[in-house]
């Protein structure tokens, strides 16, 4: 009997041992277009019981240009755009010529996160999230849906991240990240104040709430952390400025690379002066020479900063993205611009942050997971604990 009740406990410790020696995991949400704001004055369960259970931040404080493509590398990398290179969704290299929504990740100049993880023999898993689609110097995640198809449902994403969390260790990724849509379209498309963004941001509550709940299903929470992010805020815009009428009554020949709140002007060195007093002589805009920019800006590249840099403010937008109704892109000072940051999990105590910086997001998670980082960022770790 004393045999039978050793052997049963022994069988039961190393159970319980198995169970233990479980690998810390992370899975990382990002919802485009929330703003900090959003998941607060709703009645959203999920969001309610990662702040009661986890962290919140004040609120995510984003890049500038606060738009996808700069933002989703920030987060990735821990560094500003000057320094991992993507300046906003499309853009001009003197070297390499136009960017435009590119899939090609060694457009980035600084590896992203899933890439430190590989070389380091941890496992990733990404389903849509900027610079995933290709390998960055011939390194890539173990797992990656690309390339990126708008039509595929938060439930599908779903879906393959429980069935990469059901893995067995030796091949179940350790960092799982997932773009989700967010509220983006329908506040460019109606305002950041539609009602149906409301209604919008209840179905992604939904559709978290069902993540959390199977991850309960698992007992997971021992070794799994959550982060549910976004990218950018968004602002309700009126005025639209049309540079390209602007730079035709002008006599000056320029390249330009524009976004909703930042354009870039490529000029002749002797044109430069004439460009900046030319532009900053019209309303609603102002300009910098590149070695003028401020330092805060955080968006001084050596090939993609334009020579002449034009600078806008909400509710204004540079008008060759058409005339929305919500735009983001501007200021990561102005709080419309702010972003969210919800924490749960393993290795996070219940409490609620202050404001953070979006290139703090990547390094808090390497920390989580162990991952090494040999290059230099930006951000710094989060204390959760």
């Amino acid at each position: 009997m004393t045999f039978l009740k050793s052997a049963l406990l022994s069988i039961t410790l190393i159970s319980l041992g198995v169970c233990a020696e479980k690998e810390s995991t992370v899975i990382i949400i990002s919802m485009d277009g929330v703003r900090y704001d959003i998941a607060e004055k709703n009645d959203l369960e999920a969001f309610k019981r990662m702040d009661k259970s986890g962290v919140r931040a004040e609120y995510l404080r984003p890049v500038y240009q606060s738009t996808t493509y700069p933002a989703h590398v920030t987060l990735a990398t821990g560094v500003y755009p000057d320094k991992h290179g993507i300046i906003h969704n499309s853009f001009f290299d003197k070297v390499k010529g136009d960017f435009s929504y590119d899939a090609d990740a060694n457009w980035l100049d600084i590896a992203p996160i899933w890439v430190l993880a590989e070389q380091q023999d941890i496992r990733s898993a990404v389903f849509f999230w900027v610079g995933s689609e290709t390998d960055w110097n011939g390194v890539g995640a173990s797992y990656r849906k690309a390339p990126f198809d708008a039509s595929i449902k938060e439930e599908i994403k779903i879906r393959q991240i429980l069935d990469w969390l059901d893995m067995d260790d030796e091949k179940r990724p350790r960092l799982i990240m997932s773009y989700w849509d967010g509220t983006d379209d329908l506040a460019h498309q109606q305002g950041p104040s539609s009602i149906d963004i409301d209604n919008q941001m209840m179905r992604q509550n939904k559709l978290l709430n069902s993540l959390l709940s199977e991850i309960d299903e698992r007992n997971a929470w021992d070794y799994v952390t959550i982060f549910v992010v976004s990218d950018h805020g968004m602002t309700a815009v009126n005025n639209y400025i049309d540079l390209r009428s602007l730079l035709q009554k002008s006599s000056i020949k320029a390249k330009l690379s524009e976004g909703p709140a930042v354009a870039h002007l490529f000029v002749e060195d002797q044109d430069i002066n004439e460009a900046l007093s030319f532009f900053n002589n019209q309303e609603h805009i102002k300009a910098y020479k590149k070695k003028d920019l401020p330092h805060s800006f955080h968006m001084n590249h050596p090939t993609r900063t334009g020579d002449i840099v034009l600078i806008t403010q909400a509710p204004n937008m540079f008008s060759s993205f058409g005339k929305p109704k919500g735009m983001h892109g501007y200021s990561p000072e102005m709080s419309d611009m702010h972003a969210i940051f919800y924490g749960m999990g393993a290795g996070v105590k219940p409490q609620e942050l202050g404001p953070i910086n979006q290139v703090d997001v990547m390094p808090t998670v390497a920390k989580i997971l162990g991952i090494k980082i040999e290059q230099s960022i930006d951000g710094k770790v989060l204390d959760l604990n």
